[in-house]
């Protein structure tokens, strides 16, 4: 029996925290809520997304140098376009 096409596990965890996420590692994002202005990122900062992190957090280098991993539902974003 063949295991061509088939998804293990963690790949499957992989591709939901994609999903989850909804953008991928490149990806330049902006925040659309002040959730984390207590360390100077408010709506407009911009970043890029260097990783994706089980179970669909994002961890973002910021154009103010800070880099932050974040949950996308807590703290909103957009994909900005390429």
């Amino acid at each position: 029996m063949s295991n061509q096409g088939a998804v293990d596990g963690n790949g499957s965890r992989h591709l939901a925290a994609r999903i989850r996420a909804g953008v991928g590692v490149g990806a330049t994002i902006e925040l659309t809520s002040d959730q984390a202005a207590w360390i100077g990122l408010r709506v407009g900062a911009r970043g890029v997304v260097r990783k994706i992190v089980l179970p669909g957090r994002v961890l973002v280098d910021w154009e103010s140098g800070i880099q932050l991993e974040i949950d996308p539902h807590e703290m909103p974003y957009r994909a900005l376009a390429a």
